[in-house]
């Protein structure tokens, strides 16, 4: 029911609002995200373990995105897989947090804007905290159980769609869509991207297209995430080219590596730090008037993006709803 209608609204050409950063806004916020990062093993579980250590801080970050505008909130299950939570030695409670996330976001939603649709998030089981490395990406086997029992708990818990984040690589990318088309679910693939125009594979994103129709899956939407807002503008009219349906967007813009050579130590420091530079709301907002104009539908922010930031891109996104 909800979960159709957000595709009526994008066929009908609609824009829609995403929400902004959560970990980096649970960070922002005192919750120590850096549990289990290394220099080596990277950002550990990151904000997973929010949904039991800071429940309130959390749904209160949902609720202040709502308020400033978002239609689509993203729920903290982004790492809330077995191989993320096994940095802390909670890959056993997997089912339980991903659920959790949901329902957390689901009370915000509630409570704010019952219109309002509730991501489910999955993302990689490890990470490539010195670069992309196709040598560290499992087997496509493991990848496909791990994210499959991860999108049933979310389904389960009442997600309205599913949003495939973090991916680098085409390989990489299609068990993450096999497991996401279980759900029976609408179903957005984000990528990350460069200045050159590229995916970080050094692949292009129309070569990403072409895999997934080559292997006869299909998603409702494309988008650019968590990369620089200058790869998003250079990468997303290629974007645009190569795929059909429903694009969108939402930008890294300054929430970065802090910690290269020993585990941090909360609160003195935290694996990432944050600095947003020109990039206040007023200025972001600039890039969201330019990706709607690409054609982008879905817009909103990455890390270190802030209620503010999508408070500055509602007038711009939501002046054509449908």
């Amino acid at each position: 029911m909800q979960n159709h209608d957000i595709l009526f609204r994008l066929k009908r050409g609609a824009t829609i609002l995403l929400d902004g950063g959560t970990g980096s806004e649970l960070h922002r916020r005192g919750v120590n995200v850096s549990k289990g990062a290394s220099a080596e093993g990277g950002a550990g579980a990151w904000s997973a373990p929010a949904v039991e250590d800071a429940p309130d801080i959390l749904r209160e970050i949902h609720a202040d995105y709502l308020r400033a505008g978002a239609e689509i909130i993203t729920a903290n299950s982004y790492n809330t897989n077995r191989g993320q939570l096994a940095h802390i030695g909670l890959a056993h409670k997997m089912e339980e947090f991903s659920r959790r996330a949901i329902e957390l976001a689901r009370e915000a939603r509630d409570a704010v804007n019952p219109e309002a649709y509730v991501a489910g998030a999955i993302a990689p089981t490890n990470r490539f905290p010195t670069g992309w490395d196709t040598a560290r990406v499992p087997p496509a086997d493991e990848l496909l159980k791990e994210w499959g029992d991860q999108v049933a708990a979310l389904a389960a818990a009442g997600a309205d769609l599913i949003m495939i984040e973090s991916m680098r690589g085409v390989a990489h990318l299609l068990p993450a869509v096999k497991a996401a088309t279980t759900s029976g679910l609408p179903v957005f693939l984000s990528v990350h991207c460069t200045v050159e125009g590229i995916m970080e594979s050094g692949e292009r994103v129309e070569d990403m297209v072409v895999a997934l129709d080559r292997e006869r899956l299909s998603v409702d939407a494309l988008l650019l995430m968590c990369s620089p807002p200058e790869a998003i503008s250079a990468t997303l009219p290629k974007l645009r080219a190569a795929f059909a349906g429903p694009i969108g967007a939402y930008a890294n813009i300054g929430y970065k590596r802090a910690i290269t050579t020993a585990a941090p130590r909360f609160p003195e420091t935290q694996y990432h730090g944050i600095d947003i530079g020109e990039n206040t709301p007023e200025h972001y907002a600039e890039y969201g008037r330019q990706w709607r104009e690409m054609g982008a539908q879905i817009i909103g922010g990455c890390c270190a993006s802030t209620p503010e930031h999508i408070a500055a891109l509602a007038p711009i996104v939501k002046g054509n709803q449908a």
